[in-house]
């Protein structure tokens, strides 16, 4: 069987490495703003979080919604939910249910927005 000789890999120049085999030698990309002889400083098998970019976006830009404005609105649910269903076990009506349900979503939001401290 005839293995071509030449230009290896990247890497070694003139070599034959893995040519001939069906192997590849592995070959390292560096990160982003390192130069290609640099290698990170991080053990095997741990990430380099130095390059990590947040998943919310630019740097500058929080949560859509606040902690507290999160709470506020799921009690607010809870206590509209509680209400609709009473009203209609009670009324049998969907629509009387549903106006029941928020003006005490509106009153429990109010009132949680009050006590909850901001």
């Amino acid at each position: 069987m005839y293995t071509p000789t030449g230009p290896g890999p990247v890497g070694n120049p003139g070599g034959n490495t893995g040519h001939g085999t069906g192997q590849e030698p592995p070959v390292r990309i560096a990160a982003p703003g390192r130069s290609p002889g640099q290698m990170p400083q991080a053990a095997p098998g741990q990430q380099d979080l130095t390059d990590y970019q947040s998943p919310q976006g630019s740097p500058g830009e929080g949560p859509l919604l606040g902690l507290r404005s999160a709470i506020i609105l799921v009690l607010g649910i809870l206590v509209a939910t509680a209400a609709g269903v009473l009203t209609y076990s009670a009324q049998q009506d969907a629509a009387t249910a549903a106006l029941a349900a928020g003006g005490a979503f509106a009153g429990g939001v109010l009132f949680f927005h009050k006590i909850i401290a901001g």
